[in-house]
């Protein structure tokens, strides 16, 4: 995968009701993956949204120890118990990057992964799709 690949889903707005990290996650599995990726319908979204993403996520993927491009990425936002935000990994420039949405950045945003720390982000689990 190369930068240019990636770049173009950077700056997507966010929304809390229609494109959220799920959404986003969704996107690029289908655009750059051909991956038919299938959230629940009618998946909670908001604060409740982000608590039940983590187990709805593991339905599709088994986790990794060895990211590869498309890989999905669990996080935990700072202060909370267990993920509720998900991206996508890239490996990109010789390093691990994620690409993701949140109400913090207000748009996509593409992250090395060893700054998330610094976005209030750890990662829970890298998992590859099932």
């Amino acid at each position: 995968m190369n930068l240019a690949q990636v770049e173009r889903f950077v700056a997507i707005p966010y929304d809390e009701q229609t494109f959220d990290c799920a959404d986003l996650v969704v996107l690029v599995q289908h655009a750059l993956f051909g991956r038919s990726v299938q959230m629940p319908g009618r998946r909670p979204r908001g604060a409740e949204g982000q608590a039940a993403l983590g187990e709805l996520s593991r339905a599709y993927a088994r986790r990794t120890a060895a990211p590869q491009d498309g890989d999905l990425v669990l996080m935990i936002d700072h202060g909370q118990k267990r993920p509720g935000h998900a991206g996508v990994f890239f490996f990109l420039a010789h390093e691990g990057w994620v690409l993701h949405t949140n109400e913090r950045n207000c748009c996509s945003v593409l992250h090395r992964v060893r700054d998330l720390p610094d976005y209030g982000l750890r990662i829970e689990g890298v998992y590859r799709w099932a």
